[in-house]
């Protein structure tokens, strides 16, 4: 049964006339007679009553003609979901996100993006790089905010760069050094350290070791939170001083000061990952806005990024 028939049969018998029915649907009036005509073979019933003056709607079509009008309605509404699914107006989209590195803009990001799809439910899950992996695995998230990854995962996955940033130290405000304008890393060499559980960032984390490397130390590691906040916390609760992401200025941690470092560190990234491929609408949309708004990230985010300058 072709909905073309259905579309005939309704605009006749709403019309009771063929000929009106052939100039407003554009088609040659024995056409639609033949193809009614079909559809009641189809259907073994006759849906019409034709006289040379009038067409009038028989009992079983007008039975029919109710169900016609929903199944063409239902085609209609169809084609509507398909298209807005194909432009990434309809479905879900999952973001995985280390949050002291998106959270100063992240938030207002999404909030334009449901403005433009309301119809998109949008899921937002706290993760680490290594968790971020795992969800990708299990098709938990679609995208993920995260630092480069490792040259093992590379070959799997396409990276954009959202900003760079660099290492700071996270010390207590109570701490001697927390009145300084910046620090000269070998300072701390006696210092206890919380350190990021390397598991959960491995690059983050051997460039935290490195940094202290190049001051001429290894640091004592004392605690190894797997999420920055507790890593933040324990700094507070002075349990030891920490190197952590210039990006955790946007979310303040009361009781830590935040400060810029010597030797200064190398630029570290904050990076969009997602899986290699074609990808779903919903993202295609996604990676469009976030595209958009980048230079104004950058700007926002990388502030203060300069290395110090020694004195």
């Amino acid at each position: 049964m072709e909905l073309r028939y259905l579309k005939y049969f309704v605009t006749v018998a709403e019309r009771q006339n063929f000929t009106r029915a052939a100039e407003e649907l554009h088609v040659a009036q024995p056409a639609i007679s033949q193809q009614i005509k079909a559809l009641e073979e189809e259907l073994g019933v006759s849906l019409l009553h034709r006289t040379k003056r009038s067409v009038t709607i028989t009992a079983a079509g007008n039975a029919f003609l109710s169900e016609a009008r929903k199944i063409l309605a239902h085609a209609e509404l169809s084609k509507q979901i398909a298209r807005r699914a194909a432009r990434g107006e309809t479905g879900s989209l999952a973001i995985g996100c280390v949050s002291a590195s998106v959270s100063a803009f992240l938030p207002k990001l999404i909030q334009s993006y449901r403005k433009k799809f309301p119809l998109v439910r949008v899921h937002l899950f706290e993760m680490t790089p290594e968790q971020q992996l795992q969800a990708f695995a299990r098709e938990k998230i679609d995208v993920g905010f995260t630092r480069p990854l490792a040259a093992s995962d590379e070959k799997n996955f396409t990276q954009e760069r959202i900003y760079h940033d660099r290492l700071m130290l996270a010390v207590p405000e109570s701490h001697s050094l927390a009145k300084a304008k910046r620090v000269r890393l070998d300072q701390c060499a006696g210092e206890d350290f919380v350190m990021f559980k390397r598991s959960e960032a491995p690059k983050l984390v051997d460039a935290m070791t490195q940094l202290c490397a190049k001051a001429g130390f290894t640091p004592q590691v004392v605690s190894e939170p797997p999420m920055i906040h507790t890593v933040l916390m324990a700094v507070a609760a002075s349990i030891g001083v920490a190197l952590v992401p210039g990006c955790v200025r946007s979310m303040p941690q009361p009781g830590v000061t935040i400060l810029p470092v010597l030797p200064a560190s190398p630029l570290i990234d904050l990076v969009l990952a997602r899986p290699k491929g074609e990808p779903s609408p919903t993202v295609s949309a996604w990676l469009e806005l976030l595209r958009e708004r980048l230079p104004a990230i950058r700007q926002q985010m990388e502030r203060g990024t300069a290395a110090p300058v020694a004195k």
